[in-house]
């Protein structure tokens, strides 16, 4: 008997993570990026990373077994028994990752109550962890941010040219900073969909967990609906289902008492879709000119605003760090 399936949930290689963090504040980016520090609490990340374990393994299992099959990373699958058990996954992540055995019971509790209030997949799923690759260029004429196809995902970024999701040709725009090491790369952007689910009509959705030790509804649609991470997704849903893409969605998971759980839509944001491209093309490029005029990364720009830098989640985890200096991180 073959070895069952753990599957892959981690952070995207070069995702939206990155460039936000450097939208919110240069500096934190810088710290996170290029000093390589340690700024979320692990407790927190590591819950939120067994807590996507479980819903990947239920969802790919529940979609292994519809009509239709399940794409999970890059390959497709039709039988559920290939996967480990969600609970099983969590075990084994702990093992492999060498840590949150300590918030096994929590997160394990929180997996079987979502379960009880929600024994069935909000639609037919038809993908999981499923990894996306989008790139500056011009494609039919049209300058963007677009859609590689799944064969060209790890393509050179030397290249001039790569192929599309729909198999037209997309001549890529490269970073224009001489002396940079990504200096005529091309200028990528990668996202991994938690979940993808079809309903009766064939409309398409694209799901993201959120696993939060409070679920405020208002509060969480508003903060995620300008995060730039859910206009990528969306560009990209657009892209890959065109008319039958019907939006994004949220799965918000409460880690502690009353367990709530909570499915509402993201609200679209138009007219910020309309230049998300420009705006990364500008932000690649500050960020290599800042790695050239600022290699030390300690004195690159600071927010320096009070509702930045102490925010809804209390304050930034880099407060000491923009204050003091080096001295703060030993």
């Amino acid at each position: 008997m073959s070895e069952k399936i753990l599957i892959e949930a981690g952070r995207s290689a070069r995702g939206w993570s990155r460039v936000g963090n450097f939208f919110k504040c240069p500096q934190l980016f810088a710290y996170d990026s290029r000093l390589n520090l340690d700024l979320i609490p692990a407790d927190a990340l590591t819950r939120g990373s067994m807590g996507h374990v479980m819903q990947a393994h239920q969802h790919a299992i529940w979609g292994a077994r519809s009509s239709l099959g399940v794409w999970v990373d890059t390959q497709w699958y039709d039988d559920p028994d290939v996967f480990l058990s969600p609970e099983d996954a969590v075990h084994e992540w702990c093992d492999r990752n060498k840590a949150g055995h300590e918030h096994i019971e929590r997160m394990t509790d929180t997996f079987r109550r979502y379960l009880a209030s929600n024994p069935e997949p909000p639609g037919t799923v038809i993908k999981v962890e499923y990894p996306v690759t989008a790139v500056l260029g011009e494609k039919d004429n049209q300058w963007g941010l677009w859609v590689v196809a799944l064969e060209e995902a790890e393509f050179d970024r030397s290249r001039d040219e790569v192929m599309a999701w729909d198999g037209q040709v997309i001549k890529t725009t490269p970073l224009d900073v001489p002396g940079h090491d990504d200096h005529d790369k091309a200028i990528v952007l990668t996202r991994r969909l938690d979940m993808v689910t079809s309903d009766r009509s064939n409309r398409v959705y694209i799901w993201d967990h959120k696993h939060q030790a409070m679920v405020k509804l208002g509060t969480s649609v508003v903060g995620y609906s300008i995060d730039g991470g859910f206009s990528a997704f969306r560009i990209m849903g657009k892209q890959l289902y065109e008319r039958n893409f019907g939006g994004l969605a949220l799965n918000l998971i409460q880690t502690q008492e009353p367990w709530r759980v909570a499915r509402p839509t993201v609200p679209a944001t138009p007219h910020r879709d309309g230049h998300f491209a420009q705006m990364l093309w500008r932000a690649e490029h500050q960020m290599a000119r800042l790695d050239l005029e600022c290699p030390g990364f300690w004195d690159w720009p600071k927010a320096q605003s009070e509702t930045t830098c102490v925010g809804r989640y209390g304050k930034c985890a880099a407060l000491k760090l923009c204050s003091y200096g080096p001295s703060a991180a030993i």
